[in-house]
């Protein structure tokens, strides 16, 4: 049966993981810790979790989900009460000592090391804001925005549910609506009428500013290359086919930009710092084993969009 609480998923995934803590953490007879700062507060048998160990395990889970744990304690202590239950059953039989689990848990444990060292990189990694700048003013393309409004017609093979349309049917329709725009129809009222675009059409197709990257190849193609104000032909992609209309371009301004910069710099400086440790680290992999590395693919140029 589901949980009536859904925050217990997310508090039962978390207790996957309590194995290795307890493994990091110094066993403590449970007399001693209850007389203690740090008291046994749950156990099974001779599974025990003390309330450091519990603390823990709240604050190892998603933000979005540590308020609603600490609000809900003794649920998530109910669901830890019977994964230790678990736990010792396991013992029972013999699984602790089976290879798969002993590489499950090593994993775990190196994982949950390695996400410590990067969270201390990313702590200590802070753009400058006159890096922030440079990258703002050297990569101005990617902060190009359209102000674009759309007509989608979908068919059968569009995401997001069943459409009874053929793909030829879609391109009828669609050619139908371009022909009414072209002899002074509405845009706004055509797509409010046609799109099957349901975040768009009620807004007569306004999808507002776009940047690079946010749409399907085919889709910023057409935008990059129409002209202000002019109707594009219908235009195909995997969603169905398009009526696109740029109303405006203009660049992203740079205190809208910065946080998004600031990210992307930190996120690289952090790969680099990754990279340098792994570097000296000498790591080795067995191309006998894995096989050959594949090469590094060229990063891509820098060109501006149209």
């Amino acid at each position: 049966m589901r949980s009536s609480h859904p925050f217990l998923r997310a508090g039962f995934v978390l207790a996957v993981g309590l194995a290795t803590l307890l493994a990091q953490t110094p066993a403590k007879p449970a007399a001693t810790a209850a007389a203690g700062s740090d008291p046994v507060v749950i156990s099974v048998g001779t599974e025990a979790i003390h309330a450091s160990q519990f603390d823990a395990l709240v604050k190892a889970a998603p933000p979005q989900n540590q308020a609603e744990m600490n609000a809900n304690k003794r649920a998530v202590a109910d669901e830890l009460g019977k994964m230790l239950a678990l736990v010792q059953e396991a013992h029972r039989r013999g699984l602790d000592q089976d290879p798969s689990f002993k590489a499950q848990m090593m994993l775990a444990r190196d994982n949950a090391l390695a996400k410590s060292v990067v969270d201390k990189l990313q702590a200590e990694t802070t753009p400058t804001d006159a890096a922030i700048k440079t990258y703002y003013d050297t990569h101005t393309a990617e902060f190009s925005q359209a102000k674009v409004r759309h007509i989608l017609i979908g068919d059968s093979e569009s995401p997001g549910g069943p459409n009874p349309r053929t793909q030829a049917e879609a391109l009828t329709k669609v050619n139908q609506v371009e022909d009414q725009i072209k002899k002074g129809g509405d845009f706004a009222t055509l797509a409010k009428a046609n799109s099957d675009d349901p975040g768009s059409k009620d807004k007569g197709g306004d999808l507002g500013a776009i940047s690079p990257g946010e749409t399907v190849p085919e889709f910023e193609t057409a935008v990059n290359t129409l002209p202000i104000g002019k109707v594009s032909d219908p235009v195909h992609t995997r969603f169905g086919y398009h009526i696109i209309e740029v109303e405006s371009r203009s660049t992203m301004p740079f205190d809208q930009a910065k946080p998004q910069i600031a990210q992307q710099l930190a996120g690289d400086a952090v790969n680099k710092r990754i990279d340098q440790l792994a570097t000296a680290a000498h790591v080795t992999i067995s191309d006998s084993f894995f096989g050959p590395a594949k090469p590094t693919p060229p990063a891509p140029p820098t060109t501006p969009h149209p």
